[in-house]
């Protein structure tokens, strides 16, 4: 382990002025529309407990919930640093298989995407180091089995490299509505928004758009 991740992973990341730990500030985004004292949030993709994460500003102050991560090393992290959250190494998609996970040497692009894999290769210069079998749930199946009873889902945050609209489609909108969606859409254009198939899906769910970022969206519950 370098010393910069050693340093990552220590209180000490925590003490040095961070005011963000997402890539691109979606925390502090979705802080601002949620703004409560204690809640409950689902990391789908969740990567590193601290390092780029959506939910860790959250954690900090009070809240816990279910993170999903199929990286065992990272999945170990997440048993140290946040021991108050349900972490699981389990894959989340369409389908109810057992698919590849395909991994690379940054770590941040590891997925479940032949397609993906393949442009991570080809186009961003990445070196796969392996690949391994990880059970695949549907988001409906995997809230029914592991959110707790009597949670509300205060902030789903997705961030699967590739398979962002996947992960969505595969939930039950009806019985559970996240206050908060955050979600990577790397092609979003701000001038033309519904050719992205994430914005429409999540329209057509009367969720409203209230924040972008270079790497993702953040949606709030209309209803």
């Amino acid at each position: 382990m370098s010393w910069r991740q050693k340093i990552i992973n220590s209180p000490l990341y925590d003490w040095l002025g961070k005011r963000s730990f997402s890539q691109s500030g979606e925390d502090v985004i979705a802080w601002g529309e949620l703004n409560k004292r204690r809640g409950f949030y689902v990391d789908i993709g969740a990567y590193h407990p601290k390092q780029f994460s959506n939910t860790y500003y959250f954690y900090k102050r009070g809240w816990k919930g279910l993170v999903v991560e199929p990286n065992s090393e990272l999945l170990r992290l997440y048993k140290e640093i946040r021991k108050k959250d349900i972490a699981l190494g389990v894959g989340v998609g369409g389908k109810e298989i057992v698919a590849d996970y395909f991994m690379f040497d940054d770590p941040a692009a590891n997925t479940f995407s032949v397609e993906q894999a393949e442009k991570n290769e080809k186009e961003a210069d990445r070196r796969m180091i392996g690949k391994k079998p990880v059970a695949i749930l549907r988001l409906a199946k995997l809230l029914n089995d592991y959110l707790p009873d009597g949670v509300n889902i205060d902030l789903l945050s997705v961030d699967t490299e590739g398979m962002d609209e996947e992960v969505l489609s595969s939930g039950d909108w009806e019985k559970y509505r996240p206050k908060v969606v955050i979600c990577e859409d790397l092609d979003f254009d701000w001038e033309k928004p519904m050719r992205s198939a994430v914005a429409k899906m999540m329209k057509n769910l009367d969720y409203k758009l209230v924040g972008l970022t270079p790497y993702s969206l953040v949606f709030k519950d209309e209803k």
